[in-house]
């Protein structure tokens, strides 16, 4: 698949080519383009294709892993999901995808024939956010990707990250460079409170790293693994400069963090470097 995709893009789980091209014209009329995936390749998910349960608790690795990684980093407006596509191990990706922390707020619609009740219940006992018949999603097409895709928030993220840090945000960002990281938590939530959508992004970013590092100096491997999976679905799509946040430096970090948290357990995490443990880049600093 190409990296180079559409900001405003709408995936879709189907083997009906038929599908396709009324898929790709309500979307375009609508500002979406349509990517269609017809197999596991396409989301560099080959390997294991079963559909079976997993427990939340399992750690993401090999196929679901990288599903998971490649749709954190193009983020589709809405997953559209022909429960028909015999090929694609829907039922599992879903659930993967929405008990991932990184992933669960992209919404998905599912849809089958009426006569499959068995695949439709799958679909929703999996996690998606709605499942309708194939008549109901082909008549209600266009209402349904207006009342479901999430538009792209690049436009506004851009406009909010102009100026500067509000004081809470501020006075967060202190707490956090001094190593104080539960007072960071503390007052980076409540910047993020008190913030519109777009201008929080940056501070719940902010806010799980310093909850990471919190949970490192506990030598809690568990509760730093999840917030470095979480923060991705805010710091990545920041622009690379934010309210005076060196964003795509801090990716670096948070990158570095991560691996080196990877390559610990529970019982060794106290191992970790402690100079990981960065302050938030400042632009110009």
């Amino acid at each position: 698949m190409d990296d180079d995709l559409p900001k405003d893009m709408i995936m879709a789980w189907s083997q009906d080519v038929f599908l396709a091209p009324r898929l790709q014209d309500v979307a375009r009329g609508l500002g979406y383009e349509i990517l269609l995936v017809e197999s596991p390749t396409q989301l560099n998910a080959e390997g294991d294709t079963t559909a079976r349960p997993i427990p939340l608790t399992e750690p993401l690795q090999g196929p679901d892993a990288r599903m998971v990684a490649y749709l954190t980093k193009h983020r589709p407006a809405l997953i559209l999901v022909d429960t028909t596509a015999a090929d694609i191990p829907w039922a599992r990706w879903i659930q993967v995808l929405k008990t991932s922390a990184a992933t669960r707020r992209i919404p998905i619609l599912a849809f089958g024939p009426h006569v499959d009740e068995s695949n439709l219940a799958l679909a929703r006992s999996s996690g998606a956010d709605e499942v309708v018949t194939r008549g109901q999603f082909q008549s209600g097409l266009p209402r349904l990707i207006r009342t479901w895709a999430r538009a792209s928030l690049t436009e506004d993220l851009a406009s909010a990250c102009n100026g500067r840090l509000s004081p809470a945000a501020e006075q967060g960002v202190e707490y956090h460079q001094a190593g104080e990281y539960f007072e960071a938590h503390e007052a980076l939530e409540k910047a993020w409170k008190e913030a519109p959508e777009a201008e929080g992004y940056l501070y719940r970013a902010l806010l799980q790293f310093s909850v990471a590092c919190y949970h490192i100096q506990q030598h809690n491997h568990r509760g730093a693994s999840k917030m470095m999976l979480r923060i991705r679905q805010w710091l990545d799509p920041l622009p690379d400069a934010c309210r005076g946040i060196d964003v795509a430096k801090l990716r670096q970090h948070v990158e570095e963090l991560r691996t080196a948290l990877g390559q610990l357990s529970p019982k060794t995490i106290d191992q970790l470097d402690p100079n990981l443990l960065r302050p938030f880049p400042r632009l110009g600093s």
